[in-house]
């Protein structure tokens, strides 16, 4: 995730404006890690998501209905699964599907629980990113910030339902010569949920 200095997570709408060389290096390192990344619909067609370079990498969209219109390119692709409640609709024919979760919602924790053994990258957006650290199913938590002073009612890193309060533990940080801070927190011991 990348904030300004000030929290913004969008300049000029969409978060690219936001980051730089090092920022998408760090970007790019995580996605070449994981097996999965979990991204909203929303996020995927505001920030005009491409199918994965990485050769194993799939994306996992998270939709309330099988509306593909948004990024015809990726869905194509074979690459993104269209993650859908049972009673979301048909999905197109062409484009693989996981049902998970009634009444238009996606159950996360049943989605998750499908990925076990597997490195999922959470992309957001904010909604899904918050309802998914909201419910305790983020191990580590990648933060950018930015040196802009951005202003304006851009949405926050992470948006929903409150999430335990406690301290995550600092693991990583560094600045870099642009005066970008990059910080890797870890959620600390304890039982998950």
């Amino acid at each position: 995730m990348i904030c300004s200095a000030d929290g913004a997570t969008t300049m000029s709408g969409d978060s690219g404006g936001l980051g730089n060389r090092d920022d998408h290096a760090v970007f790019g390192a995580l996605r070449e890690h994981a097996d999965v990344v979990l991204v909203g619909l929303g996020t995927v067609v505001a920030e005009h998501y491409h199918p994965p370079t990485t050769p194993h990498l799939q994306i996992f969209v998270i939709a309330d209905q099988p509306d593909i219109s948004g990024d015809p390119e990726l869905f194509a692709s074979g690459r993104a699964t269209l993650v859908l409640a049972h009673d979301a609709g048909p999905a197109p024919d062409d484009v693989p599907v996981l049902r998970a979760g009634t009444d238009g919602q996606v159950d996360l924790p049943q989605v998750l629980a499908q990925l076990t053994g597997k490195i999922a990258l959470l992309e957001g957006g904010p909604t899904l990113a918050g309802q998914i650290v909201a419910l305790g199913l983020v191990d580590e938590f990648f933060l950018t910030v930015a040196p802009h002073v951005v202003v304006g009612d851009s949405p926050r890193v992470l948006q929903g339902p409150d999430a335990d309060p406690t301290p995550w533990d600092l693991r990583h940080g560094f600045v870099d010569d642009q005066g970008f801070l990059f910080l890797r927190y870890a959620r600390p011991p304890g039982p998950k949920p």
